[in-house]
């Protein structure tokens, strides 16, 4: 078997994350890397044994070796890649979230159905055993039809810095960083219903006015140009409801966790329990799963990606499901914005 040639376009951080889960893979083979800081880009493809190294990533687009491209740049600089690669006849895998903006993401969407190649975004938490087994149990119908869910991602004092903190190179800071993980996760279990109406608040008080404290992750207060919290309720039409919760910074242990009711049962994700009424009872159910740990989940959807393209299945974590994620965030970006609830709609790509 051939291996998939592939680019990697940006030698950040997530992209060493990606470069370590190849590490003895067969199936893809790293040819290429192209980053804007052409040293980081050079000690990439050191490290890794990658051939080729620009600067420009059209470089690695004009290569007709490469097959597929992956795109870890910052959130700004998912789209015109994505869009580009896509033209040039390449499949992608972007990181998540698919974009900073619902324009950006309707974008790389329609051109994905205007070139007919694969485009899908990485979210190593689609892999999950536990994500896995709670699509199962949903998907049975354990838990009738589900009116209500929460999405819920955050951390008691974790703003990152650099790139994550700057509006012209993430655009948008918790909601899309963290908050996306749990948005997938309950719009994917939900079936992904189609949203209507967002109501929102978002702000970054606390990550303004608190220096990092003994262990947490270190930013600068005065640095920060995007959200560190950010919560929404999300009306579907089918008349369910979600709440989602998203925070770097709060004075708080929990915000709870990812959950869903239905007219069934009802399951929560950590851990991962399932809520019936059997046998004249009330039972709680908890599946015993094994872990994996995040260098198999990279590993897992890279390879993912590589066999959907070698045997012409759809792609893994198709783009039309990540919009709705986008549909939401920048509805609660909107309302955030001006004080009320806001309609929302799927873009038409």
């Amino acid at each position: 078997m051939k291996p998939l040639k592939m680019g990697l376009i940006g030698a950040g951080g997530i992209a060493q994350a990606h470069m370590r889960a190849l590490a003895g893979v067969e199936e893809i083979e790293v040819v290429a890397v192209a980053d804007i800081a052409q040293d980081r880009a050079e000690a990439t493809a050191k490290r890794y044994g990658i051939p080729h190294v620009f600067e420009d990533y059209r470089k690695i687009l004009e290569m007709d070796e490469v097959e597929a491209v992956n795109i870890t740049t910052y959130n700004q600089a998912h789209c015109a890649p994505t869009v580009d690669a896509l033209r040039a006849g390449k499949h992608v895998l972007v990181e998540k979230p698919m974009a900073a903006t619902l324009n950006d993401a309707a974008a790389m969407t329609k051109a994905a159905h205007e070139t007919d190649k694969l485009l899908m975004v990485a979210l190593k938490t689609r892999y999950s055993p536990y994500r896995l087994a709670a699509k199962t149990i949903v998907d049975s119908g354990a838990l009738g039809d589900i009116y209500y869910a929460e999405a819920v991602a955050c951390r008691r004092c974790g703003i990152p810095g650099g790139s994550f903190i700057r509006k012209d190179m993430a655009g948008i800071g918790t909601v899309a960083d963290i908050g996306v993980y749990a948005l997938d996760e309950v719009l994917h279990l939900m079936g992904h219903p189609k949203p209507v109406a967002v109501s929102g608040i978002a702000n970054n008080t606390l990550g303004k006015s608190h220096k990092p404290v003994l262990g947490s992750w270190k930013w600068v207060p005065e640095d920060l140009e995007v959200e560190d919290f950010g919560v929404a309720s999300v009306r579907f039409e089918n008349g369910a409801l979600m709440i989602f919760k998203t925070s770097w910074i709060m004075h708080m242990d929990s915000l709870g966790g990812n959950l869903l009711l239905g007219t069934q049962g009802g399951l929560k994700m950590n851990p991962l329990t399932v809520y019936r009424h059997e046998f004249g009872m009330l039972t709680d159910v908890t599946p015993q799963l094994p872990s994996l740990q995040d260098v198999d989940l990279f590993r897992l959807e890279n390879l993912g990606f590589a066999e959907a393209i070698r045997e012409g299945k759809p792609s893994p974590i198709p783009p039309e499901e990540m919009l709705l994620t986008n549909v939401i965030i920048q509805g609660l970006v909107d309302s955030a914005a001006s004080g009320g609830e806001v309609k929302v709609s799927i873009p038409d790509v």
